[in-house]
């Protein structure tokens, strides 16, 4: 009979927020003791959501799981420096004065006084409630999430003063080199966070990224062995019976996530351009979705002025719970990627894409698309375009099957999506939480 051990995980993001992060945790949380880990939440207070502890928490009414979740308040170090910077970001029409003490003031808080991150400021609360919880349910392992970076100083100090082994979680990376490589006004932050992460990342008992190539990347600099576990599905969410269908009444793109504001979608938006203008389709029998956070729009929207065509095609829908969002993808007939341009990057929602069984069009094909053609390639999932000719000439394809057929054959392997299953994914994270505590051997 194995032995019950408790597990403190601290993630500052967690649900009612709709982030990949609270997703993982959630799913976590959910699955792990399954395998004798039971699993106690340290995240921060937002909102309307109850402060300190929480039990039986509901995931904004998608199902409910028994744990103690404890939501500790954020304060915001440098308040003063940091609501001046706020209130001269949000002028309409800054003078020349505004833009110099803004960046000024954004050059200080970043390099010097918020170290690792800007969330710092949860750092001694979130350590109090973490000693509090300790003592009141004595945990074998720390499991830490991040970004934010506070996250692993919480863990790394929590460790230290009780004892037992923490578990590092990146599913960013923190100074690791990309291809993105590093802001100028980045700079000094990232030579104090590369001393700080070594310091802090020694004390880890073990690390886990999410993909191959960041994986690789973190443990040449660590030097040290580092796990992978990607980012994945809930096969719970889609095995609702009956499984949402396309409808046969409008050929739907849809996006669904987090739209960042330096997303590249030109090559989409121009194939799409050249498809229904060559084929002269009415915006009620084709329409583009983007669910999830706005603030990525105003990006979509410069391509507007370039193809005003396509701006009565495209729809946009605030954030839904993951089971809404799982119908939404599954109700769609084309998903829609588009990642970053950067070794390694293969965004969260790839994998719930995936357990769709939708096919996803990803574009731009940049330089560094390995991670993410790897996994279509495996799984059958969906196509890279660079060109917006590729796009056009592909979509042409799909709505010629729609027409014909009222729907849009998948192409996904499901057989291979084993490795992108969250419960599956949980069985290799409690191998890991076992070894922490037994110690080498």
């Amino acid at each position: 009979m194995s032995v019950e051990r408790n597990l403190l995980i601290i993630s500052y993001h967690y649900l009612p927020e709709v982030m990949a992060v609270s997703y993982r945790m959630f799913a976590w949380a959910k699955y792990l003791p399954a395998f004798g880990w039971h699993p106690i939440i340290l995240t921060h207070q937002s909102g309307s959501v109850p402060m300190q502890l929480n039990t039986a928490q509901v995931n904004r009414g998608d199902e409910e799981i028994d744990y103690p979740i404890y939501r500790v308040p954020f304060k915001q170090s440098c308040i003063k420096l940091w609501d001046l910077r706020k209130s001269l970001q949000a002028k309409v029409y800054p003078s020349k004065t505004d833009v110099v003490v803004r960046r000024t003031l954004s050059l200080i808080l970043r390099n010097f006084l918020l170290i690792p991150d800007e969330k710092i400021g949860w750092y001694p609360n979130a350590y109090r409630v973490g000693l509090e919880i300790i003592k009141k349910r004595p945990v074998q392992a720390i499991l830490s999430t991040g970004g934010p970076w506070t996250d692993f100083k919480i863990a790394c100090e929590l460790s230290r003063a009780a004892g037992v082994p923490w578990v590092a979680d990146y599913r960013d990376p923190w100074t690791q080199w990309t291809t993105l490589g590093v802001k100028k006004e980045y700079l000094i932050w990232y030579l104090i966070n590369r001393i700080y992460e070594l310091k802090i990342i020694r004390t880890a008992s073990a690390c886990i990224h999410i993909t191959e190539a960041l994986r690789q990347g973190l443990s040449q600099l660590l030097k040290r062995e580092v796990h992978l576990i990607r980012n994945g599905f809930d096969p719970a969410y889609f095995n609702a019976q009956p499984k949402p269908q396309p409808s046969s009444e409008a050929f739907t793109l849809s996006f669904i996530g987090t739209l960042h504001s330096h997303t590249d979608t030109d090559v989409f938006f121009k194939g799409f351009s050249k498809f229904i203008t060559a084929r002269n389709i009415s915006p009620d029998l084709c329409r583009i979705e983007f669910i999830g956070d706005t603030y990525g729009h105003k990006r979509i929207e410069k391509s507007f002025a370039e193809f005003p065509e396509i701006q009565k095609y495209v729809h946009y829908r605030q954030s839904v719970s993951q089971i809404k969002a799982n119908a939404i993808m599954c109700r769609s007939h084309i998903l829609l990627l588009f990642p970053l341009d950067m070794a390694g990057c293969c965004p969260a929602k790839t994998y719930e894409y995936l357990a769709s069984g939708r096919p996803i069009l990803v574009t731009p094909a940049g330089l560094h698309r390995g991670e993410i053609r790897k996994i279509l390639e495996r799984t059958q999932g969906g196509k890279i375009f660079g060109t917006p000719e590729e796009v056009a000439g592909w979509l042409a394809g799909k709505y010629d099957e729609f027409s014909k057929t009222g729907h849009v054959k998948s192409t996904t392997d499901l057989a291979t999506l084993g490795d992108y299953n969250r419960k599956n994914q949980v069985q290799y994270l409690a191998r890991i939480l076992d070894a922490t505590i037994a110690g080498p051997e």
